[in-house]
């Protein structure tokens, strides 16, 4: 029988402290969340304060020099020479904080000069909504506005329609079916199932209080037909409440009493040829419905400016504005062509350790019982490690921006067409920083530069290499793809292999299988649905 025996080995294992979590945490949140973090962290943390511009001016100087002890914000120049920055002055970045941690103070860079970012995220389908507001001091240019949403719009409309008490009560059912894109994907016969169960209600409760309800009667479903179909052409977007795509197209031409003939032929199209409309036979449409390509040309335009969508782009009960606020500004200077990289903490709060709270917790300090003592220093000390943390998060992040902006110094210089491969290892590298540091730095933040605002995770992709023995960023390869698609003729499509082609006569060794992953990618369709007459 084997023996169990005890033994001690010397063993090392690396853990994370609280402390080191929260730092990683801090490196990950972008702008905004940072900012709801931190007044977060000032509600339940009295030994933290803001300290208001005001309130630093009335200070005078010695404030002024207070708050520059341990500031590492300041921008980095990169000069207009691509290889002026060394590794050794990345890494120097951050590195200079002076202070003891009981002096550290966090103060965001603030620049009159820079404006606030902000650009709408929507699909590409929706209708993009601008607000104005007359307070300067607000920080976003899009806000969240109260608007009515769809259903409470079709609902309202329902007022100017001549409905019975109980066609309102079904129309009212099947408004608050739709979906956010305005369709009913809920059976109809569900649909008036649930009113009718109302209807009865309401006359069961006239009944009751002796009251007539000569004008309520449970409906039939050619009656819930009909009233689906006031909804989706008398009301405004016409085709909500449809069902299929088709009948949402159809909807919207009968919504138009004085349809055109090029309209007319359209409505005849989408009734009796959808299928071969959605495959794009144009022959075998124009054949069946005894036209010409050209007429038909013109009926297929009248279709192609309809809204497959029609509730889409509307705000709805549950939407926000989706602002994106760049984390990091990159600017050329002028005079000298250099690049300027600057962290956007322009909406953050200014913290310092509270004044009142420290003075305090020294007076009383004997007359306090044990746990209140114990609970004063734990809250000192989160404070003291969240603002260091904040500097330290500074300094990563311009690391990290810096080393990025060497790297793709063509981009920046000459725009999206000059982007070349990187991978996260590159900028590790660079800055002496681990890899998934680097990864927590890039997810979910944006720069803004002279061509637009940007993910950071766009300065990374594969590469490929070219006839030259240059290897070639994805992203160029298939902006080349989408181009070429743009410009190719509309009654004879490229197929994958004649792109592949295409790009071979640029230099571009890219074969067919690879073409068709990125058209993919791209959301492009394929040869045959691309064709137009």
């Amino acid at each position: 029988m084997a023996k169990l025996n005890l033994v001690q080995l010397p063993k090392l294992e690396q853990t994370l402290t609280p402390q080191q979590i929260q730092y990683l945490k801090l490196l990950q949140l972008p702008t905004l969340q940072l900012e709801q973090y931190i007044k977060q962290e000032l509600e339940e943390n009295p030994m933290l304060e803001e300290v208001a511009e005001d309130v630093e001016q009335s200070q005078g100087g010695e404030m002024g020099e207070e708050w520059t002890r341990g500031d590492t914000s300041e921008a980095v120049r990169l000069l207009a020479e691509p290889a002026s920055v060394s590794a050794e002055t990345i890494n120097g970045i951050g590195d200079e904080q002076t202070g003891t941690p009981d002096e550290i103070e966090y103060q965001p860079e603030r620049d009159d000069t820079l404006d606030y970012f902000a650009e709408l995220w929507r699909e590409s389908d929706s209708y993009s909504q601008t607000s104005s507001d007359d307070d300067e001091n607000e920080p976003f240019i899009q806000r969240i506005r109260d608007v009515p949403s769809l259903e409470e719009d079709l609902i309202e409309q329902l007022g100017f329609l001549d409905l019975t008490p109980s066609e309102r009560v079904l129309a009212e059912q099947i408004i608050g079916s739709l979906d956010s894109d305005g369709y009913l994907r809920r059976p109809l016969d569900e649909v008036l199932e649930g009113a009718n169960d109302r209807i009865a209600e309401l006359i069961y409760e006239r009944a009751r209080r002796g009251e007539p309800n000569d004008d309520l009667s449970l409906l039939t479903l050619s009656q819930a037909e009909r009233v689906l179909r006031r909804i989706q052409e008398e009301l405004d977007p016409p085709g909500c409440g449809s069902r299929t795509l088709q009948e949402c197209l159809i909807a919207q031409l009968r919504a138009n009493p004085e349809r055109s003939q090029h309209e007319q032929l359209a409505l005849r199209v989408l009734k009796e040829a959808f299928d071969d409309l959605a495959r794009k036979h144009y022959g075998d449409i124009a054949v069946k419905l005894g036209t010409t390509e050209d007429e038909l040309r013109k009926a297929v335009e009248v279709i192609r400016h309809l809204n497959p969508k029609p509730g889409s782009g509307r705000e709805t009960l549950g939407d926000a504005a989706l602002t994106i606020v760049p984390d990091f500004l990159v600017e050329r200077d002028e005079e000298t062509g250099d690049l300027m990289i600057t962290l956007n903490e322009s909406t953050l709060p200014r913290l310092r350790l509270s004044h009142a709270y420290q003075q305090l917790r020294r007076q009383v300090q004997q007359s306090l019982n044990r746990e209140t003592r114990q609970w004063l220093h734990r809250k000192q000390e989160d404070a003291k490690f969240l603002l260091a943390a904040l500097q330290q998060r500074k300094g990563t992040m311009l690391k990290v921006m810096t080393a990025i902006a060497q790297l793709q110094r063509r981009f920046f210089d000459q725009g999206p067409s000059a982007l070349r491969p990187l991978i996260y290892k590159d900028v590790a590298e660079a800055t002496g920083l681990d890899i998934s540091t680097v990864c927590r730095v890039v997810n979910g933040k944006y720069v803004q530069t002279d061509f637009g605002i940007f993910e950071l995770r766009y300065f990374f992709s594969e590469g490929l290499p070219s006839d030259d023995g240059e290897e070639v960023s994805t992203r160029v390869i298939k902006d080349i793809i989408r181009k070429l698609i743009a410009e190719e003729p509309k009654n004879n499509p490229y197929s994958d292999d004649k792109i592949s082609k295409e790009l071979k006569k640029l230099g571009y060794n890219v074969a067919r299988r690879t073409v068709a992953k990125y058209r993919e990618q791209m959301k492009i369709p394929v040869a045959r649905l691309r064709r137009e007459l």
